[in-house]
Formats: C-alpha cells, sequence, structure tokens
C-alpha cells in the first residue's frame, strides 16, 4: 500500500518515494530531487542546504505493519470531497501567540530560578506583567471560542516540552472552569496556577528528571519533592498568594488519599489542584516522552474516566470533558489496519467518521461494522 502526503522537510525520511519533483525554492529551475525517486541521504542532505520547507512523498505502507510517519510532521493530501466536509479545527492558539505565551512562560521560570528574593512586581516587574499580559491574551481567546480547545495537538513541541506543557495544562483548565461557571477572575487565578503546576520541576536533578526507564525508589521520593519545592519557592519570591501556592502544593493529591505529598482526601484537595490534576493528566499521557509514545486521546479519556474516584474528583472530570473534542475535523489519524485519514465528523467524540487518504472512502467508527477499527495513532499536523 503507498499513500501520498506531504512533510516537513526535517522529517523526510530514507524509506519515503518522492512525488513531485523537487527545485530549490525560489530558483525554479535548481533540481535537487526527481519525482519517484527513493530517498536517500544525499537527498537529505540536499534538502536540508537549500532548505525546503515541505516535501510531497509517497510513504510506502503494508497493512499491520504500522506507518513511517509517526512522530512525523504531515500536511495530508486526501482525495477532493465537497465543501459541506472541508471545513478544519483552527488552531488552539494562533502562532504568534503561543510564540510569545512559550516566552513569557521560559522567562517566568527562568527568573523564578535565580537565587534570593529577587522576583517580585518591584525588581522584576516586566516579566510578571509580560506573563499576566499573555495570560489574559489565552483566557480571552479561550473563553470566546471554546469549540474544539480540548484537542491540543497544535501545542505539543518536544523542544520546549516543559512549557507547552504548562501551557496546554493552562488552556484545559480555563476551559474546565468555564464549564464550572467560574467568572474571568477566578479563570485567571486558575490559569496562573495552571500554567505554574511543575514550576519546582527545576530543582529535581537532571538524571532522576530526565531519565527514560522507571524511577526507583529513592528517585521517586525525590521528585515527589517538587510541588512542595514549587509552592515554597513562589511563596518565598513573594509570587501569588495562598491559592496559588496551596493548588501547586497539592496538583498530585487523589480523592482517595494515595496521593502526595500530605496524603488529602476528597475535597480536602484545594478545588484549582482538583481541576489541574485531570488537564495535567491528560496533556501529559497524550505527549510523547523519551520512554514512551503518547495515547491516543481516547485511551486518555477511557484512562481518566477510569480514576473517578479514586484519583480524580467526579464533578471535575464532567466539567472537563464537556468540552472535549478528542479528535477534531480535519486532524491526521491512523487506524488499527494502518490506513492513514482525516477526520470529516466529530459529532461521535469516541469513535467519528475518518475519511482515507488515497480512496476517499468514509469510514463511519461507530457503525457495527467497523467497531473492530480503532484510532492508534495521532499524526502531528502543520
Amino acid at each position: 500500500m503507498r499513500e501520498k502526503c506531504k512533510v516537513k522537510a526535517t522529517d523526510v525520511r530514507k524509506g519515503m518515494m518522492i512525488a513531485e519533483t523537487i527545485y530549490a525554492p525560489g530558483s525554479g529551475s535548481m533540481l535537487i530531487a526527481r519525482k519517484d525517486t527513493a530517498v536517500d541521504d544525499k537527498i537529505i542532505e540536499r534538502i536540508e542546504q537549500y532548505e525546503v520547507p515541505w516535501i510531497e512523498v509517497v510513504v510506502p505502507r503494508e497493512p499491520g505493519t504500522g506507518t513511517l510517519l509517526r512522530g512525523v510532521t504531515i500536511e495530508p493530501l486526501p482525495a477532493d470531497r465537497s465543501e459541506e466536509t472541508t471545513e478544519e479545527t483552527t488552531p488552539t492558539l494562533e502562532k504568534d501567540l503561543r510564540t510569545e505565551a512559550i516566552a513569557a512562560i521560559r522567562d517566568l521560570f527562568t527568573a523564578l530560578q535565580k537565587p534570593g528574593s529577587d522576583v517580585n512586581f518591584s525588581t522584576s516587574y516586566h516579566v510578571v506583567r509580560q506573563f499576566e499580559d499573555v495570560l489574559h491574551r489565552i483566557q480571552s481567546v479561550v473563553t470566546r471560542d471554546i469549540s474544539g480547545l480540548m484537542h491540543l495537538q497544535d501545542l505539543k513541541n518536544p523542544a520546549d516540552m516543559p512549557y507547552h506543557h504548562s501551557l496546554s495544562v493552562a488552556v484545559l483548565a480555563i476551559a474546565t472552569g468555564q464549564a464550572l461557571g467560574f467568572d474571568a477572575t477566578r479563570q485567571f487565578k486558575l490559569a496562573r496556577c495552571a500554567i505554574l503546576h511543575d514550576v519546582g520541576i527545576p530543582y529535581v536533578p537532571p538524571k532522576i528528571k530526565d531519565k527514560k526507564g522507571k524511577l526507583n525508589e529513592e528517585e521517586y521520593l525525590i521528585m515527589k519533592e517538587h510541588p512542595v519545592n514549587g509552592a515554597n519557592n513562589l511563596k518565598n519570591k513573594g509570587f501569588g498568594d495562598s491559592e496559588l501556592w496551596n493548588g501547586v502544593m497539592f496538583h498530585h493529591e487523589k480523592v482517595d488519599g494515595s496521593g502526595y505529598p500530605k496524603g488529602l482526601t476528597g475535597d480536602e484537595i484545594p478545588l484549582f489542584s482538583r481541576i489541574i490534576a485531570v488537564a495535567d493528566t491528560y496533556d501529559a499521557v497524550t505527549s510523547r516522552r523519551p520512554h514512551r509514545d503518547p495515547m491516543t486521546p481516547s485511551r486518555a479519556f477511557e484512562l481518566i474516566s477510569s480514576e473517578v474516584g479514586k484519583s480524580f474528583d467526579y464533578e471535575i472530570v464532567n466539567a472537563f470533558t464537556k468540552n472535549l473534542v478528542l479528535y477534531p475535523v480535519g486532524i491526521a489519524v491512523e487506524l488499527s489496519d494502518s490506513r492513514l485519514g482525516i477526520v470529516i465528523n466529530s459529532e461521535n467524540v469516541l469513535r467519528p467518521v475518518v475519511e482515507i487518504i488515497g480512496t476517499g472512502e468514509a469510514i463511519d467508527l461507530a457503525r457495527p461494522e467497523n467497531l473492530s477499527l480503532a484510532i492508534t495513532w495521532v499524526v502531528s499536523s502543520k
């Protein structure tokens, strides 16, 4: 089986086949690779040399063997379809705002790691002001257009993973707070707490924080100190208030009392912490990590649902899922039979309609004859 798609040049791999002749950008005639040529090291080198942004390729695939597209950024080239199915979900945040937000989060985290009590509104006013200005704008975007915001594939970036994770958790938290009836001021405070929930992670030794395998008991005990370290650092630096500090400190508590650092139960856990716990888990398990592949959104949904009453509060999970769009229209997915497709209808949250790339066949995953099929991969989009 061979499928044509457009991949980001940095993700071109040997084994793919050039689908359209490549010329150097702006030259019109500088040949880089001809159509129907197999990608090799020389072609990859020339693509990098001439800074070609996107390449149309044919990907060899065999049923049941998976795909070369895992971890690859693509722009699918599906068969033509009618106008009523071409509407796609817009990005969670526009690129400029996303870039500005990551920079603001990075600057604040960096400032908070400085020794002494030098981070406060008088000495680091510009850092705090920039952060809070961006956060207000994010809140405005999320509350203005909640449709599809719970799919955060466009906010995931391994290069700046801690900051993108913080941003994703904040977006999820805002949407959940809105479903719970929070006013604008309360949503802002929740979002600020969500962004800073892992501010204690930089205090974890790199050999533990970046370990690819499972932590041993001693390492896990050290890792479990990060919520307290983060909260104490914020308090010592004079940043925030008790609601922020407690929200950060207790975001790893579980409603059945099995969490840390205090083993709190139920409503003993601050509301902000209970919301962040759900948002944090969802974004973490749907993101790639050095030691594992990401879960599909539907598997993450099932995981969180199964933990209601144990790890998570029912009311919070119910609010979280009200705005959940697992597979928005336009997202590229891989099915369990190795076919690649585009979601064209997502009215059924867990079982959308997928149009197969290359054939244009529409597969309604909710129909009885298709229940043996499942979405096994969400392919990152441009």
